[in-house]
């Protein structure tokens, strides 16, 4: 498997400048989000070109603008919060599917010393992904003080921890498998949490310690039905939103009401 993290290390090094762009195709374009959806799974395949023998794939969502987290600590007997931050510079959205040529999308991988060791390549060759991208890419800032040494690093890290719970961040180190007839195939798995707008997918095609072609698909996350509507209200007309949402407490509240005192009579 060390062989396949100098190929990834190398290979991303390269400039996608001019490089020929394989077909990858996506079981769907679009994907609605309406008060029943429970995820989604976005299946990807393309022929790996004769030339290649691994794949990488990185599905990115919108940027999140920035983030506001608090640190808790103990004062005395009470926990409290005692750092606040804001986090800007990150996607919404962050999963990375790799390819390990050993297990081959097989089974359960032995494998994820190696794959914390590639992240840890691609990081000192400037080239992270996965939760070493988000440290990279995050921009901090200290309310009320001043960042302290390895403390971007440290909740940039504990950001990645909360997103990967939440199913929008995710490295999976053995989710791409190629076929004997060389077709590649994976699975993005959309969560509930998954948030609206343009999602971003790159796919890397490699040969040895090259970066032979890298293809980008667009995927389309919209919300449908009334919860478009319920969005669109609460974007264009907050009052009446806000009225709207009293009504309907008000009314859940009458009826429970009403249901309880019938039950109690019998």
């Amino acid at each position: 498997m060390s062989g396949a993290l100098a190929l990834v290390l190398t290979a991303l090094a390269a400039t996608s400048v001019g490089l020929p762009e394989p077909a990858v195709h996506l079981d769907t374009r679009r994907v609605p989000i309406s008060l029943s959806f429970s995820g989604q799974q976005v299946f990807l395949s393309a022929q790996l070109p004769p030339e290649c023998d691994s794949a990488l794939a990185i599905m990115e969502g919108p940027p999140a603008g920035f983030v506001r987290l608090m640190r808790k600590g103990r004062l005395v007997v009470f926990w409290m919060g005692v750092r606040q931050y804001k986090l800007a510079h990150l996607p919404e959205l962050y999963l990375v599917d790799l390819h390990c040529p050993l297990c081959n999308g097989m089974g359960e991988c032995p494998h994820q010393a190696e794959m914390a060791a590639l992240s840890k390549a691609l990081k000192d060759a400037g080239l992270a992904i996965g939760p070493e991208a988000i440290a990279s890419r995050a921009r901090l800032e200290v309310l009320g003080g001043h960042a302290e040494p390895g403390e971007a690093e440290t909740v940039a890290k504990g950001y990645w921890q909360l997103q990967e719970s939440r199913g929008v961040y995710g490295l999976r180190g053995n989710a791409i498998r190629i076929s004997p007839d060389r077709l590649l195939y994976h699975v993005f798995n959309l969560g509930t949490k998954a948030p609206e707008g343009k999602y971003r997918i790159s796919t890397y095609f490699l040969r040895g310690r090259t970066l032979v072609a890298m293809t980008r698909n667009d995927l389309f996350v919209r919300q449908s039905g009334l919860v478009s509507w319920l969005s669109r209200l609460a974007e264009r007309h907050a009052l009446v939103y806000g009225a709207f949402t009293v009504l309907i407490a008000l009314s859940a509240g009458l009826l429970a009401g009403v249901v309880f005192k019938r039950g109690a009579k019998h």
